[in-house]
């Protein structure tokens, strides 16, 4: 049984009280990051974050402190990767290593009779998220119990982004509703690909080939690319890196539509849309965009909570064609961009700097991004007819962006996001206003709506891009 005990600090932040969790699990050993685990890895050493994901959750079902902890416990026991730590191995380089057995704490917080458990609860999640963690030492997930006159009101958890993804938290989550309500035993057995297995697999002969494939694929894109996707940096002052958000009733109704007309999907006409706006925008084509592609789809790795999500290069020409064309033409690009997204992130960056070199020193530019974070987006049935004019005028107006708290600091230049509402498009835009000014994102979103909306009900729909001579090799960033 769980035991409580003193008074502690969780993740930096002061508790009312804790509770020892003890777990164990299969895999235990040291080795090697798999390869989604080195990228991410790279990426939170240069934005100094460990770009956590969770969040504050209210409990309204009657669980218990004792509940949560057997949550805990069966997400420790259950997944590998939430019981490794990363340290430097002998060689200098980074081995992970998972534990057999160990124990956790459940943080409580207990909250003032006059106090608000919901904002003390937001209040925890931010600091956690704020707080980087020590992946040496500490698991890598935070997890509390927010009380207020002895009764759970909500649950709070932080995980690293190098223990899971997206998709891995989707993995945990459903796994966890499908446990046996009286035993709390998981449905089905775990998957056998924990980060050590997955490693060692990425080190074989097959899984070296994979990566030669994809390495082919991303030279063979980035000889053809021009240097630039945006025009050189203007100052605009602060806050430079921002955060935004565009909500579309239309573009969800209209992008529903053209898909079942081509038979495709609304991820591929929502990038398509993407790909054409940001081509108006810069008049750049044709486009380069970096695609996040979840890879569970392969062999083994649908039931894994480690990060598998890496960045595919995806290209289109959207010059001198119909809007219907274009989602064709991303439809297969995309195939594409998945096939090789799964390769070893060393060496890519190894392959990238020798193109550059080859090049001339003129870089190739890969700052704008799409993420899809919806999942199980499949072919569109047919459905209803196409909405009408009226309805999707009612629509548009509908439609806004705001504009939230702005990032300290940002990597790249542009990226959206699609969210997973169910009658509306969510757009979470992440942008460097010194290149892409907030007005210009305006301008984008409004264009990609337009865009879909018309071709809505405009198979022939044309996309008036046209297609741009050659980039000379010295182009300014």
């Amino acid at each position: 049984m769980a035991e409580p005990v003193a008074r502690t600090v969780l993740g930096g932040a002061r508790m009312t009280d804790r509770i020892i969790v003890p777990f164990e699990g299969p895999g235990a050993g040291t080795g090697e990051l798999t390869w989604g685990q080195r990228k991410v890895w790279t990426l939170m050493q240069q934005a100094g974050t460990s770009m956590s994901m969770g969040g504050a959750v209210p409990v309204t079902d009657g669980r218990t402190v004792q509940d949560l902890a057997s949550e805990l416990r069966f997400f420790l026991s259950r997944y590998g990767s939430m019981r490794a730590r990363i340290r430097a191995g002998a060689d200098g380089g980074l081995v992970q290593e998972v534990a057999g057995a160990g124990q956790a704490e459940l943080g409580i917080v207990d909250v003032a009779d006059d106090g608000d458990p919901g904002l003390v609860a937001q209040e925890l999640a931010e600091q956690w998220e704020a707080t980087p963690f020590d992946h040496a030492e500490e698991w890598p997930i935070r997890m509390a119990a927010v009380r207020s006159r002895g009764a759970v009101t909500h649950v709070v958890v932080m995980i690293s982004h190098v223990a899971t993804d997206g998709s891995g938290i989707a993995v945990m989550l459903g796994e966890l509703s499908e446990r046996d309500p009286v035993t709390g035993e998981p449905k089905n057995p775990a998957s056998a690909m924990g980060p050590l297995e997955l490693a060692a697999l990425q080190r074989t002969p097959s899984g070296r080939r994979q990566n030669e494939f994809s390495l082919r694929h991303w030279e063979r894109l980035l000889r053809a690319a021009g240097p630039r996707r945006f025009g050189p940096r203007v100052d605009r002052g602060e806050p430079r890196y921002r955060l935004g958000f565009f909500e579309s009733r239309a573009l969800h109704l209209a992008s529903k539509v053209v898909a079942a007309r081509v038979g495709s999907s609304t991820s591929s006409v929502l990038l398509a849309g993407y790909a054409v706006a940001v081509a108006r925008l810069t008049g750049i084509t044709p486009a380069l965009i970096q695609v996040v592609v979840s890879n569970r789809f392969r062999p083994g790795l649908a039931d894994v909570s480690h990060p598998l999500s890496v960045n595919g290069l995806f290209m289109v020409d959207v010059a001198d064609a119909s809007f219907d064309e274009v989602v064709d033409r991303t439809t297969r690009a995309s195939a594409l961009c998945s096939k090789y997204a799964y390769y070893d992130p060393e060496q890519l960056e190894e392959l990238r700097a020798r193109v550059d070199r080859e090049r001339g020193g003129a870089g190739v530019e890969l700052s704008c991004l799409f993420n899809d974070r919806r999942l199980g987006i499949g072919l569109e049935s047919p459905g209803p007819a196409t909405p009408s004019r009226e309805e999707l005028d009612a629509a548009l107006a509908e439609s806004t962006l705001r504009w939230g708290r702005p990032f300290p600091q940002y990597l790249d230049k542009l990226m959206i996001q699609v969210g997973s509402a169910p009658d509306t498009v969510e757009l979470e835009i992440q942008v460097d206003t010194h290149h892409v000014s907030a007005d210009e994102v305006n301008a984008l979103m409004r264009d990609l709506e337009s865009l879909v909306v018309e071709a809505a009900f405009d198979p022939t729909l044309p996309t008036a891009v046209r297609p741009m001579p050659p980039e000379p090799a010295d182009s300014p960033e």
